[in-house]
């Protein structure tokens, strides 16, 4: 179990994933080398972690959709494995419902992924069907859960600058390479990464540091599901007329027990995932949707029975990060 010590670090590294170890220590009146070594004990043991993540602008140069998956019950460990293998897939969720996956799915472009329904679905062992919710836009983005344990005066002081949106870089093969390196350590120093993407540590640097302005991408601090003080996820679908959905994106966005929420392409074009004490809270969340747009409905409600892969990161049955997949954006 994560101590008052891990869970100081991890709530400043849920605001700054890349603060220095000196600056981190300075904020919770801690000697460095103490923070230093809680967090190495941490992420070696699988609890806690530091990954990239797509940023708020990512539909703009790339491709996401949710994957709704049916399978034979007998195939289920198999399909697990496959789709964790799989880098397209950055999180594989256990469901409640009939669709026993959801799937998080990230490629460069639409063409690409027709590479998935072409290619990759056919060799996927017990599919019995899928759906597809193309992602339109983005109101709140899992990067920016917070467990609300940091005092907000302190949250504040160390939330990092609004991306500057004025500047557009298709990103390359460098980048992609960089990003790998980032997936496995969002916290590993410049030069690390310039070795593995066969670059300067200055370039490295000056690459990340661009996408990071421009909305792209961004970090995101990490915790196994033992670790998250019985927080259940669920996930509800919503048909919202069209003249509500940002109002009620704007303010299920802005609710603590909001972790993602997004418009999709669908018949039920809003998608909201919640972290939740207990499964009474998800009334309120519907309470407060209806006040906004008394016309919506809830098309489906289901609970993640199991993470098996969050952001590229495969997890085992305890939650812990055993080993990761970077995710292929582009």
């Amino acid at each position: 179990m994560l101590n008052e010590t891990d869970l100081a670090i991890v709530n400043v590294l849920e605001v700054q994933p890349r603060i220095e170890f000196a600056a981190l220590a300075d904020v919770l009146g801690m000697a460095p080398a103490t923070v230093a070594r809680r967090w190495e004990a941490l992420v070696d043991s699988g609890q806690a972690w530091v990954t990239v993540s797509p940023g708020p602008r990512h539909h703009e140069i790339g491709w996401s959709a949710f994957l709704s998956i049916e399978a034979d019950v007998g195939e289920q460990d198999r399909l697990a494995d496959r789709l964790c293998a799989e880098p397209s897939f950055a999180s594989v969720l256990l469901m409640s419902g009939e669709n026993q996956f959801l799937v998080d799915c990230f490629v460069s472009s639409t063409d690409e992924s027709m590479r998935l329904l072409t290619e990759v679905f056919p060799r996927l062992p017990g599919v019995v069907r899928r759906r597809i919710d193309p992602i339109t836009k983005m109101y709140r983005l899992g990067s920016q859960w917070r467990s609300g344990a940091l005092e907000v005066s302190a949250r504040k002081a160390l939330e990092p600058d609004a991306a500057r949106i004025s500047r557009v870089r298709i990103p390359d093969e460098v980048d992609s390479r960089l990003l790998g390196a980032l997936a496995v350590d969002g916290r590993a120093g410049w030069q690390t990464i310039a070795d593995v993407a066969g670059v300067s540590a200055q370039t490295a640097k000056r690459r990340i540091s661009s996408l990071l302005d421009t909305g792209f991408m961004t970090f995101r601090c990490d915790t196994s599901t033992t670790e998250r003080s019985g927080l259940q996820e669920v996930i509800i679908e919503w048909a919202i007329p069209v003249d509500s959905i940002d109002e009620v994106g704007a303010a299920v966005a802005a609710d603590r027990m909001c972790r993602v929420s997004s418009r999709v392409l669908a018949a039920a074009n809003f998608t909201a995932t919640l972290w939740v004490h207990d499964y009474g809270q998800v009334q309120d969340h519907e309470a407060q949707v209806l006040r906004i747009a008394p016309r919506a409905t809830v098309v489906a409600r289901n609970a993640a029975l199991r993470a098996y892969k969050r952001m590229g990161q495969v997890l085992g049955a305890d939650g812990r990060r055993e080993t990761t997949v970077p995710v292929s954006w582009w």
